[in-house]
């Protein structure tokens, strides 16, 4: 059954699928049908989320992480990995991180999709001290 999201920001979109949120309330949708493949909630609105260009994988981040795979779905509540800013895709099955550039423990942490597996990149201190803005270069 489709659905209609009045208000809903889009985080990321593809030909077949897009991520949104209304607040805390985060969802993956299959496009052509309406259909919701992932709902979940966050603490604060989540901030970032991309779709892998072949759709086979989704990722839903700010407070906490949510990957959608092989139609399964992942909620990791890593403490290294709270508050991600920002993430992009480097390939594939991986993807970068930004936990929050103004915090103590500002990090680019990459993700294998395919094996849920991270790791640290390197600490990312070039906002510490600096006022808030939208643009962020990493």
């Amino acid at each position: 059954m489709k659905k209609n999201y009045p208000g809903m920001a889009i985080l990321d979109e593809t030909d077949k699928y897009f991520i949104g949120h209304i607040y805390e309330d985060a969802y993956l949708i299959d496009k052509r049908i309406g259909e919701e493949l992932v709902h979940d909630d966050f603490y604060g609105d989540p901030t970032c989320g991309v779709i892998s260009k072949n759709n086979e994988w989704a990722i839903i981040a700010g407070e906490h992480l949510t990957i959608w795979r092989n139609g399964k779905t992942v909620r990791m509540n890593n403490e290294d990995l709270r508050w991600i800013h920002a993430i992009r895709t480097l390939d594939q099955q991986t993807v970068e991180m930004l936990i929050n550039p103004w915090a103590p423990n500002a990090a680019i942490w990459i993700l294998e999709v395919a094996t849920l597996q991270f790791k640290k990149l390197r600490d990312f201190q070039d906002y510490q001290e600096k006022e808030y803005t939208e643009e962020i270069v990493w």
